[in-house]
Order: structure tokens, then sequence, then C-alpha cells
């Protein structure tokens, strides 16, 4: 089982606003650089980019006990948040040729190509997405 989950966020949303969302959501508690908290067991990596996905958070633990569900996660995130999440789910079996799904804010799930540009990632123009059952 892995200990962290890379999501891309297609609109910015204050870094603050995303730790108390997590940390609602989460037991745990979830701590940054900028917003620290005793006793977290997960640490967040907030960054800003330019691209169609403007920010990527990088969640990561050490304990083994602790197990998170990173597509529920996502599609939690994209509904509070009203805005798409994009992820590589570690354990979603997805149609041949697709490794990323994108999360929305009306709480669908849909398999998707995506494309590298310069400051990030995208979702590659035209081509098709495919809705997910989860």
């Amino acid at each position: 089982m892995s200990k962290s989950i890379d999501l891309f966020i297609r609109s910015a949303v204050p870094e603050q606003q995303i730790i108390t969302l997590l940390n609602q959501g989460i037991p745990d508690g979830v701590e940054s650089l900028d917003y620290p908290r005793e006793h977290a067991a997960i640490f967040l990596q907030y960054a800003d980019h330019e691209a169609e996905f403007q920010q990527s958070l990088g969640l990561s633990w050490a304990s083994d006990e602790l197990s998170l569900d990173d597509v529920q996660l996502a599609i939690q995130l994209a509904s509070a948040l009203s805005t798409e999440v994009l992820l590589e789910p570690e354990h979603l079996a997805l149609p041949d040729g697709y490794t990323w799904c994108l999360a929305t804010m009306d709480k669908q799930l849909y398999a998707v190509d995506t494309i590298d540009v310069e400051d990030g990632i995208a979702v590659k123009p035209y081509a098709r997405k495919i809705l997910l059952t989860v």
C-alpha cells in the first residue's frame, strides 16, 4: 500500500481551506509547513502551477496502519472545493490505455488521458473521457 497520494487541482484554492477540509475528513490529522498541527499523521506538500491544473497536493505518511482511498479523497475534494481533481489512482482498474482519473464537482469519475505541459499537467484536448463507476 502506498504511503502517498498526489492530486492535481484545476482551480486555485487557498492552502488553509484545503488543510481545513482534509482535517475534517481525516481524523489522524493533516499538516503542512505553513499550517503545522501537533501529532498530525499526514504531511501535505502544496504547490502552485501555471498549467491547466493550478495546484498540486502531495499527501504522505509514515504509518503502516494508516490507509487512505485516493479515489474517494479526490471525489470528496472535487465536490467540496467545486473544482476538478486529477489523480493517477493506485488500486482502481482503468480501461486499457488510461492511467489517470478526473473527479468532478458533481461526484463523477472519468478515465482521462493527460499530457505534460511546461508547468504541470493537463487533460489531453479532444481525448475521450470514460465515465467510471466506483
